[in-house]
Order: C-alpha cells, then structure tokens, then sequence
C-alpha cells in the first residue's frame, strides 16, 4: 500500500508515468475506490444529500472512464487504459486528499454566499490554494496522457484542460446549483 501511494506522488511529480502502474485489476479498483471516497468527502460539504453526492461522484468516474478510456482506444492504446486509470484515479485521490481541508474551510467561510464576518481572509486563502491545485492537477493529468499517448507534454495538458471544460458543462448541466 505504501509502495503504491510513493508510486503515485512519484507520477504526480512527473518522476513516473502510468506506464510504471502495475497491470493490474486490484490495484485499478483500489485506486478508483480511493478516489471514490475521498471524492465524496470533497463534496460532502455543498452536496444537498447522500443521493447527489453518489450522483456527482458516479458522473465524475464515469466521465473520466469514458474520455480517457475512449481517447486510448482511438489511439489504438487501448491496452494501457487500466494503468493509464490507475495512474488518474490514484494522482485525483492525492490532489483530492490535498484539497479537502480547504474545500471545508471555504464551506465554512462562505456560509451560505459572501465570506462571513471574520472569515474573509481564510476564505481568499483558501480559494487561492484550490486554484493553484485546480492548476497541479491539470499538469499532472498532461503528464500521464503524454506518456500514455506518447504526445508531447502540451498535447496532453491541452487534453486536460478540454476534459476539464467537457466536466464542468456536464457537471453544470445535471447538478445546477440551487437557486438562492
């Protein structure tokens, strides 16, 4: 198990590629079941029940499934999708993970709108961190579909930030935000 997270920070680092993620079923569903979670955690706090927070989290596996999946299969890389998966869900959790305190903190300071009273500067704090971590996560996924696809670096960054978009228009489309 440590093995596997040293592995993946290593391929959030850009140290290691997917192509380093063992073959294997176990280790894909373990990490997809760690990014599963954790993504549930994240979005506990402006989730309005169990039910949406298990619909987002369900889209969210779906969608990255379904893109990465697809664009190794168009690529005739379809045998390193398992890895290439391992590789995102693994890297998501620890973003994730990296996330979460902040996630609570901007929940916290923004209440139901505006920051509230005193709260304001945890709450530009805090919504600066998730940017710069928004960012490292778009990098890290550049990384692991250059080598994946073998294209250059800034094929695969630009392939995050199109699946990035793709994410927030579905994402926006079925889960709106309440009317307040």
């Amino acid at each position: 198990m440590q093995a596997l997270f040293r592995l993946f920070i290593d391929i959030a680092i850009h140290r290691k590629g997917p192509q380093d993620v063992p073959p294997s079923g176990a280790v894909l569903g373990l990490a997809l079941l760690a990014y599963a979670t954790v993504g549930a955690v994240v979005l506990w706090p402006s989730a309005g029940s169990a039910a949406q927070v298990a619909g987002q989290v369900g889209t969210d596996l779906v969608l990255v499934t379904a893109i990465f999946g697809g664009l190794l299969a168009a690529n005739g890389r379809g045998a390193r999708v398992p890895q290439t998966l391992a590789a995102l869900f693994g890297t998501g959790t620890l973003l994730s993970g990296a996330a979460l305190p902040f996630v609570w903190l901007s929940a916290r300071a923004f209440g139901d709108g505006a920051p509230l009273p005193g709260m304001e500067g945890a709450a530009t704090f805090s919504v600066l961190v998730l940017f710069l971590l928004l960012l490292v996560s778009l990098l890290v996924t550049g990384h692991i579909v250059r080598h994946a696809l073998g294209w250059s670096y800034a094929a695969g960054v630009l392939v995050a930030v199109v699946y990035f978009g793709i994410s927030v228009a579905v994402f926006r489309t079925l889960f709106p935000a309440p009317v307040t």
